[in-house]
């Protein structure tokens, strides 16, 4: 047991093992840790640990939870009975962007762990993500005043250029033409997130850079997020030229008063101005600089306090409200209603409309906007899901199925998700029938049990009236369990309607016995169960209700063992349904278990046997076959 500080309230921080991260973004981690330290007494976990010993042992106030990092260096770190101490307040932290493929994995720790109030680095996340947003508070970026500062070096470079110039940053790709057409710039290029190389600087180098430069571009992507760069670069004292938004504006920037605000027809007609009037431009950098370091360095980021400390006043009629993520948090009644502000990004604008397409039935032009929208963010799940819909309307049902294994295979394999978007998983099983394949849409219709929202639900009375013939159906009762939130916006719809779209999913995808079996189903009468046994029989030979239910009890076991024992995933992420591929997964376990073993034995030997060299003997003897795990 730890003396707690007389001062400061104790936070334990549970953060994913970043030690791997190329040196740029291990400062941010680190930076973080540094911020909470500000204002908490800090504990920092970053390996799998047992949640009630954490707290038994050191006796936190608050407890952090790190997730949806996206990144294959980063290690996810396990963290078991995090339903222990249930007066300890518990806060998920969402260190990642906005639109990332991650939030799904995100959503499904939050729920693994019993957390229900998040905050986020991305000043975007509720826009993105409205399921959250009741529940969840900005802790925007920020800087270090003691890295990010005025070097007092001399404005030797009129442009730096630093980081990505792809298709996720159109104003930057845009403005980046302009100016290096009619400026000397200074260009670093983005090596990538998972690159150490020596010229990605970072840092008090980084800084210098910026401090040397009369200009730096930066945008906020596609979303017109609040990023790092928006206060590194007036920070150490460059002028900032960057795109307008909602949210800078939110966060204090104006245009040519402590920033320039610029589009492709402005910049060069606000630059040209700008360096024929230098004490001008001087004056805008100085402002800029103030405003960095007066409302956006680390010592001012204390939003998780406020909350620490407005929880422990609320009372059951009240809760806790964030309208700007740079002003403070306040307390209102529940049923005051609260806007947030809205960027709009470009990205969002296309969904949106492709939505209304969706909607209408014009399936063509709706693909079109949900592409256009993957190629500003090609790995963002909600185009690829309206994608799969819209395949099923035109009766392409195995594209469908493509466009929707996507995230799933991302959530449940390279992320490590717990278990899927509901959503998606609906759309997942609806594929399934639509290919043909209904032994496998009745198995994943009964796995993640304990996974409920409506759009799943519905799916799955569905499938449950074709396993069981139209008998025996269970009730189509909405309140049994918690709904878990999703990434993906739907429109809400009667069951009557919902039925009747997905007979015209079915109608789509010639699956005629389909819409014959389920076409009564509202009424549920014995003439409706008799067609839906005849038409399964004549299509599906498959075995009865029982033994099937009894085979996906035998699945969900294996499985259960299988993550239990950490056995690798199969190839498509999904849980194992067949035979075949729980003997792929256990072969190369097993082949991972050996070659770990067979590794430490030759370091064993190494060290006995110094004069023997072990490792050349093993290349000679092609033993290093076995470490390709």
């Amino acid at each position: 047991m730890l003396e707690k500080s007389a001062k400061k309230p104790r936070l334990v921080f549970f953060q994913w093992k970043h030690d791997m991260l190329p040196n740029f973004l291990q400062s941010h981690m680190q930076l973080h840790v540094k911020c909470l330290s500000e204002f908490f007494d800090v504990i920092l976990i970053n390996r799998d640990c047992d949640y009630q010993q954490v707290c038994d042992i050191y006796e936190p106030d608050l407890t952090l939870f790190e997730s949806g990092f996206r990144s294959t260096l980063s290690k996810k770190i396990k963290i078991s009975n995090t339903f222990s101490h249930p007066t300890i307040p518990k806060l998920g932290l969402h260190n990642g962007d906005a639109w990332c493929d991650c939030r799904v994995g995100f959503i499904s720790d939050m729920e693994k762990w019993g957390i229900e109030t998040f905050f986020s680095i991305s000043t975007t996340m509720a826009e993105h993500t409205p399921e959250i947003s009741c529940d969840l508070f900005i802790w925007p970026n920020f800087v270090d005043r003691t890295i990010y500062r005025d070097y007092k070096q001399s404005k030797i470079i009129p442009f730096t250029f630093n980081g990505n110039i792809n298709s996720l940053y159109p104003w930057r790709q845009e403005i980046f033409h302009i100016i290096t057409k009619h400026y000397p710039s200074f260009i670093f290029p983005h090596l990538g997130y998972e690159s150490s190389s020596p010229f990605m600087i970072c840092g008090e180098q980084y800084a210098r850079t910026i401090n040397a430069s009369y200009f730096v571009p930066a945008c906020g992507t596609v979303a017109k997020e609040v990023v790092r760069k928006h206060f590194e670069i007036p920070g150490a004292k460059a002028c900032l030229i960057t795109e307008k938004s909602p949210m800078l504006e939110a966060a204090g920037f104006v245009d040519m008063h402590n920033c320039v605000f610029a589009d492709g027809n402005t910049v060069l007609d606000k630059l040209s101005y700008l360096f024929k009037n230098l004490q001008e431009l001087k004056d805008i950098t100085d402002r800029g600089y103030k405003l960095v370091h007066s409302h956006h360095t680390l010592q001012q980021r204390n939003q998780i306090l406020q909350w620490f400390n407005l929880n422990k006043e609320l009372k059951s009629n009240e809760k806790i409200v964030q309208t700007n993520p740079f002003e403070e948090l306040r307390i209102v009644n529940k049923s005051t209603k609260v806007s947030t502000i809205k960027c709009d990004g470009l990205h969002l604008i296309l969904l949106q409309n492709g939505d209304k397409k969706l909607w209408d039935g014009e399936f063509d032009e709706a693909e079109q906007l949900y592409l256009k929208c993957l190629e500003y963010v090609s790995w963002m799940s909600e185009p690829k899901l309206k994608l799969a819909i819209c395949n099923l309307y035109k009766g392409d049902a195995e594209k469908a199925l493509f466009w929707i294994m996507a995230p799933i295979q991302h959530s449940l394999g390279s992320y490590g998700a717990p278990d899927p978007d509901p959503i998606e998983w609906s759309y997942f099983i609806i594929s399934l029938l639509c290919t043909g394949r209904l032994k496998e849409a009745i198995i994943r219709a009964n796995q993640y049990p304990s996974l409920y929202h409506p759009e799943l639900h519905r799916t799955r009375f569905v499938v449950s009236y074709f396993q069981n013939m139209g008998k025996n159906i269970p009730e189509l009762n909405y309140f049994e369990l918690k709904q878990r939130r999703s990434v993906h916006q739907l429109p809400q719809l009667s069951f009557s309607v919902w039925i009747e779209n997905l007979c015209c999913i079915f109608r789509a995808c010639h699956k005629l016995e389909y819409v014959e079996v389920i076409k009564e189903m509202n009424y549920l009468d014995n003439e409706a169960s008799e067609k839906g046994k005849l038409y399964l029989i004549n299509r599906e030979k498959f075995f009865s209700s029982s033994l099937l239910m009894l085979y996906i009890s035998y699945l969900e076991k294996i499985n259960s063992l299988f993550e239990e024992l950490n056995v690798p995933k199969s190839r498509k992420a999904l849980p194992s349904i067949d035979v075949y591929d729980m003997i792929f997964r256990l072969a190369k376990w097993g082949k991972i278990g050996l070659a770990k073993t067979f590794k430490r034995c030759l370091f064993y030997l190494e060290s006995k046997f110094r004069s023997f060299n072990l490792f050349k003997i093993k290349k000679k003897k092609n033993y290093s076959r076995l470490f390709k795990t």
